[in-house]
């Protein structure tokens, strides 16, 4: 669990408040993950295989079959060292490619969860990866149109910032409540309002390596 039930019922608070004033619907999603980067882990595994066998090559004679075996034993090593030391992939390969598998990661959601299939498409999706320290702010149809995408770019760059510093539950309520003004003005409440999707907020589960 990522959450207490206190930081859970905290931000499912500040969303039904939200969601009171404004028609728009607001869905909460936090990950520890967005990937067991099992492709990942391979690459590392297969070069640090050429890598070391190339270095033994030039310091010592070895047949071919010592060669293979010695290969065989350092893939093997670095598999187990990355699955027993499950944050260790996360610190090797680049941000960008950590975000890339985040961002498709939110994407996903924002379908699965149904969120792109509201009656009124006015649905917004907070989406946190934690281990990534990636925020994902995506807007359906009609909220894209009054509100400009910049002032979600801004809201994200202050999230993230939360983010880093794992203070992730305080930066979903700032963002929460700085969404609400914003909210309130282009897409008020309505006497027909649906509440569409749970307050409570999505904790997704990942699987280890």
């Amino acid at each position: 669990m990522i959450l207490t039930n206190e930081e859970k019922e905290l931000i499912s608070k500040e969303i039904q408040e939200l969601e009171e004033s404004s028609s728009t619907e607001l869905i909460a999603v936090i990950t520890q993950k967005s990937s067991n980067y099992k492709y990942a882990s391979l690459m590392v595994s297969i070069f640090f295989v050429f890598l070391i066998s190339f270095i033994l090559f030039f310091l010592k004679e070895i047949s071919t079959l010592e060669l293979l075996q010695y290969q065989l034993l350092i893939f093997v090593g670095i598999n187990l060292l990355l699955k027993k030391f499950n944050n260790l992939i996360l610190k090797i390969i680049p941000q960008s490619y950590k975000h890339q598998k985040a961002s498709l990661h939110a994407k996903r959601q924002f379908n699965n969860l149904g969120i792109s299939r509201t009656k009124t498409k006015q649905a917004i999706m907070f989406f946190v990866s934690l281990d990534e320290k990636y925020v994902k702010i995506l807007t359906d149809s009609e909220i894209s149109k009054k509100i400009p995408n910049e002032f979600w770019q801004q809201l994200v760059f202050e999230f993230t910032e939360d983010v880093k510093r794992e203070d992730f539950v305080n930066g979903y309520l700032k963002a929460l409540k700085t969404s609400k003004a914003i909210l309130i003005k282009h897409f008020p409440i309505q006497g027909n309002d649906e509440n569409e999707f749970s307050n409570e907020i999505i904790e997704l589960k990942w699987k280890k390596l």
